[in-house]
């Protein structure tokens, strides 16, 4: 399988048009940032998935400089990181650098699993919680297809079939040596692994389709991952079709929007439809299904209880503490619940908050929307989770200084989503209340949410019949 993949790696590493230094963003933050978006679309070519397409896309997303400090971010939380990105930098560019490559691409394949797809119609692959939740629920809206997920887990390594995987791997090494050593002069550690691993995902899934030709599709809530476009690109290759459902907001206003190629996407509304259409490309047949549970009108409280302060990547620990401080002042009986972004190696320590203060409570992986019922009011800064909540009927405050992105990353400030709020004051809560209770704002609630005010059953329905046609054709191989 690994011979297949050869000519598309040696014209990506190769000196010709498609250099890596083509697609490295060097500012995400500034005025570089709109240079970067002009060249964005010239990071991938066609308009279905295929290996050089997916190392492209990866590679966009690994070297951009927001991927770049969330990477800093994590060694500097992380010990482990730091200690294996610091043994990569001092090992030899000519030997040792590539073999940690080639270990890196050895456990991701081996960390792939249960490989029992025997009467499988798909097969998926999720890394984290919002992955796996959007595919089950993409799975709930056509009980009849038999769609196999796979996982990435530890638990996997000794699973049945992965000592032939790894023999595979191992055999591919003297085709996929140059092509490590080309990445090890081009990239640092983590960009150059997340890389690798695409190009291993993809050996084992073209593998997985040869071995399975039952399976019809694939099913990715991804369309940047290593493991999601590998998969996306096996399939392609291998005759097969690409479903593909969004497990977050697409960030209007990033440096790089990766495209959606696939042959169907399911999105949460039409504006993250027109956000792929400008910002990048959308070749697939689109159906809408609105937000992962049941939208709830703008709920007001008579006065705020508690006060929700929820984070993504890159923030910033002092700016949250002196909201804390000011919420305090304003309301000193209120309730602050600080939810954490799910990502574990990407948890803030806010425990000399909880000692200062009382009253504090900080969370992280518990389910999103029990948090954000109990919450009045809802501070949130560069996060897709401000959908969620107002979807959930509590008023959010855009509050950019929490972290380190560009302001409006995400686009909801642009559309009139959501509220912008620079400080926390007394009148928060009446400023928000003005705001959301604008009669457009729900025309512009429902672009991003389909099922907001809608008829959801309704929705579901029709996107079963756009997935269908998906699952139950197989084209020929292109």
């Amino acid at each position: 399988m690994a011979c297949d993949s050869m000519p598309a790696i040696r014209g990506l590493a190769g000196d010709g048009a498609v250099g890596y230094d083509a697609v490295m963003w060097r500012d995400t933050f500034g005025a570089g940032s709109n240079a970067a978006r002009r060249d964005a679309g010239s990071a991938v070519r066609g308009d279905r998935y295929d290996l050089a397409t997916a190392l492209r896309i990866v590679r966009a997303m690994e070297t951009s400089a927001t991927r770049g400090a969330v990477f800093s971010e994590i060694k500097q939380k992380n010990r482990l990181y730091r200690l294996v990105d610091s043994l990569y930098s001092r090992a030899g560019a000519r030997t040792l650098q590539p073999l940690l490559l080639f270990a890196y691409m050895l456990k991701s394949v081996l960390s792939l699993g249960p490989f029992d797809a025997e009467e499988a119609d798909a097969v998926s692959i999720s890394n984290f919680d919002n992955e796996r939740h959007s595919v089950d629920r993409l799975a709930a809206l056509v009980p009849e297809a038999r769609i196999h997920s796979l996982s990435l887990t530890r638990g996997h390594l000794f699973g049945r079939g992965q000592l032939r995987a790894a023999c595979r791997i191992l055999g591919s090494a003297p085709r996929i040596w140059p092509f490590l050593s080309r990445l090890v002069r081009s990239h640092s550690f983590m960009p150059s692994a997340r890389i690798a691993s695409a190009l291993a995902f993809y050996i084992r899934f073209v593998r997985l389709f040869a071995e399975h030709p039952g399976l019809a599709a694939a099913v990715v809530a991804s369309n940047y991952s290593p493991e999601a476009v590998g998969l996306a690109a096996a399939a392609h290759r291998t005759g097969r079709r690409v479903v593909y459902i969004n497990h977050a907001p697409v960030p209007a206003n990033a440096a790089l929007v990766p495209p959606v190629l696939a042959d169907c996407a399911v999105f949460y509304g039409d504006a993250v439809k027109k956000t792929y259409e400008r910002r990048s490309r959308c070749t697939a047949e689109v159906a809408l299904i609105g937000q992962p549970w049941k939208a709830r009108p703008m709920e007001w409280r008579d006065e705020v209880q508690t006060v929700g302060i929820f984070l993504t990547a890159l923030t910033r620990g002092e700016v949250v503490a002196g909201l804390v401080s000011a919420i305090r002042a304003s309301d000193p009986g209120a309730r602050i619940l600080i939810r954490n972004h799910p990502v574990a190696l990407l948890k803030s320590d806010f425990a000399d908050l909880q000692n200062r203060y009382g009253n504090i409570e900080v969370t992280i992986g518990k389910p999103l929307e029990e948090e954000i019922v109990a919450c009045d009011l809802i501070v949130c800064g560069n996060s897709g989770v401000a959908m969620n909540a107002l979807s959930g009927g509590r008023p959010v405050a855009y509050m950019d200084a929490l972290d380190r992105l560009t302001f409006d990353y995400i686009g909801f400030v642009e559309s009139g989503l959501m509220c912008h709020v620079r400080a926390w004051t007394g009148d928060v809560y009446d400023r928000l209340r003005a705001f959301y209770r604008k009669p457009e704002w729900q025309n512009v609630m429902r672009s991003y949410d389909a099922s907001y005010g809608a008829d959801a059953d309704a929705l579901g329905q029709a996107a079963a019949k756009t997935i269908r046609r998906c699952l139950s054709r197989r084209p020929g191989r292109g």
